[in-house]
């Protein structure tokens, strides 16, 4: 998802990125340049020691851009978060 020049996606792979998990960061990248601008950790998915990793591993299952700018975020769990993509923050949908 686009929107002001810059594209939205999640991160696909969040441990071979550098992260603690491997779902639930959001990827903010230059539309004209590629380049990534900034990444948010969306939601916490700590994996569970004893059980196979990709059966507890939680990714987006849709963005929308709301019209206040913000993006709604729902994920496989069917947890419904809004990030400001001004401030880079994000909080549980009400």
């Amino acid at each position: 998802m686009s929107t002001g020049g810059v594209r939205y996606e999640q991160v696909k792979n969040g441990l071979t990125a550098g992260f603690d998990q491997m779902g639930g960061y959001l990827a903010a990248y230059d539309e004209a340049s590629g380049q990534q601008l900034w990444t948010l950790k969306v939601f916490d998915n700590q994996r569970l020691p004893g059980k196979e990793g990709d059966v507890q591993d939680v990714f987006f299952k849709s963005m929308t851009l709301q019209a206040d700018g913000t993006l709604l975020i729902e994920n496989e769990r069917r947890a419904r978060l809004v990030v400001d993509l001004e401030t880079r923050t994000g909080t549980a949908a009400q």
